[in-house]
């Protein structure tokens, strides 16, 4: 079997990509800290308690299950929480990222899913979206998206 690290593994969406993957014959190895995920939601492969802000945790996963790709879903998404605790959610959804996409170099795992929000879409005529729909500013996007998004591409370069 292969293994999937999925964090954010305990939330919603995470938990139903664990099972989308189970069902598709891959081992998902929730990687979590519940601080807003159910550890009830770990229902289909083994559980890590950890957090994408300690490398120390991840590496420890890593070691420990080897995967062979990640799903990234690990993150803070409150858009007016965002606004008013700026700094918890660089800390989370930019460093943490990073010490996920170092963890994944370092281990040699160069396939990942990087999860985000559709809220850049804004309200768009036709569903579903692609992702060359039109971004749109008419809401308020967490204030971490730009830097995101260079670490994916330097991730990319680094790994292929």
């Amino acid at each position: 079997m292969v293994n999937i690290l999925v964090t954010g593994g305990a939330g919603y969406v995470g938990s139903h990509a664990c099972k989308a993957l189970k069902a598709a014959g891959y081992t998902p190895i929730t990687f979590d800290n519940l601080s807003s995920g159910w550890r009830d939601a770990v229902q289909f492969g083994p559980f890590f308690f950890g957090d994408i802000n300690s490398p120390s945790c991840l590496e420890s996963a890593f070691q420990q299950y080897q995967p062979q790709a990640i799903c990234h879903f690990a993150a803070r998404s409150d858009i007016s929480e965002s606004q008013h605790q700026p700094a918890q959610y660089w800390l989370t959804n930019v460093m943490g990222s990073l010490n996920l996409l170092q963890a994944a170099q370092l281990n040699g795992c160069k396939n990942i899913i990087f999860s985000s929000t559709c809220a850049v879409y804004g309200d768009q005529p036709r569903e579903p979206l692609s992702e060359d729909a039109p971004l749109t500013q008419a809401m308020p996007t967490l204030p971490v998206s730009s830097p995101l998004s260079i670490f994916c591409k330097i991730f990319n370069i680094l790994c292929h």
